[in-house]
């Protein structure tokens, strides 16, 4: 399994939550599948926490985005907080 570092890049603004997504899941099922040195499963596992932390970073960034667009009924914004799902399953 060869790792396309170019690919993996973050500094372009190219790279959309979906792409980054799709190939943290890619890199998942070929750690959890493949038989791989283990230098490659570190180089894999490295890019993986990247393309995490992108994902992660990317996901707050709309979140604060959606809290500050809340409007309420009579047209004037609130930040409203938006309920995780670790906040669902424990209250």
């Amino acid at each position: 399994y060869e790792i396309d570092q170019e690919e993996l890049s973050l500094d372009s603004n190219d790279v959309t939550f979906d792409v980054a997504l799709e190939k943290l899941e890619e890199l998942a099922a070929h750690l959890e599948e493949a038989d791989i040195p283990l230098e490659q499963a570190l180089e894999v596992y490295e890019s993986a926490v990247h393309l995490f932390a992108y994902c992660r970073q990317r996901l707050d960034g709309i979140e604060q985005r959606i809290e500050q667009l809340s409007e309420t009924l009579d047209g004037t914004l609130t930040v409203e907080s938006i309920p995780t799902t670790l906040d669902d399953e424990n209250g």
